[in-house]
């Protein structure tokens, strides 16, 4: 067994335990929730200013029309490149983590801040963030279908948008910074996993992850 794939396996876990860990400490901690909704509402942009339609529209990005647009562009280019192993992967990782947040996010909502902020502010109660979730995810699959020597500017990209997203869903009220946490670590669950699963097929090394300038 390749070396990189126990330490794959243990990132994924650390990832489950993660998610595992924030959802305890938002159902059982009053002294956590009090710092999640402190710590968000010092983000949050003032209703109807420039700012908070700003955000708005970054995290509109993760919305369907968004993500079908990235997904045909990550298939399209999976299959120029002749990355069909790497496209799998992505797809199911992209899938797999939005599926996970979409049945957590239906499991695990509560009103556990509801009268923190006021009864009719208007932040989801959903843990993890499904815009986040989308956006972390499409650009992991982005970034893995693209060849090793172009993967910086694919990772440029991926974190653009993820940060984009996350601050966004947090600054427009959309979600607290605990499911935005969550979302991230529901993807890196099933990325790691992914890596591991490439690894072990022999079309992944860990030298790959490192792309240096063509000779």
């Amino acid at each position: 067994m390749p070396k990189a794939v126990p330490r794959l396996v243990l990132f994924s876990f650390l990832c489950a335990m993660g998610v595992a860990v924030l959802a305890l400490f938002f159902y059982g901690s009053d002294r956590f929730n009090h710092y999640d909704t402190t710590l968000t509402a010092h983000l949050l942009a003032p209703e109807g200013s420039r700012t908070e339609s700003i955000a708005n529209l970054v995290s509109g990005t993760a919305n369907l029309p968004g993500l079908v647009v990235a997904l045909i562009v990550i298939v399209v280019l999976g299959l120029l490149w002749k990355r069909p192993w790497h496209l799998l992967v992505a797809l199911g990782v992209f899938i797999l983590a939005n599926l996970s947040t979409q049945v957590m996010k239906a499991v695990l909502a509560h009103p556990r801040l509801q009268g923190a902020l006021g009864a009719s502010y208007p932040i989801e109660v959903a843990y993890p963030s499904g815009h986040t979730t989308a956006a972390v995810s499409g650009g992991f699959a982005l970034w893995l279908v693209t060849p090793p020597k172009w993967r910086g500017f694919a990772l440029l990209f991926a974190l653009a948008w993820a940060v984009g997203v996350g601050v966004g869903v947090v600054i427009g009220g959309w979600h607290f910074i605990s499911d935005v946490l969550g979302a991230v670590m529901v993807v890196g669950f099933w990325a790691n996993l992914g890596l591991a699963a490439l690894v072990m097929a022999r079309q992944e090394t860990p030298a790959d992850w490192k792309p240096t300038p063509e000779k």
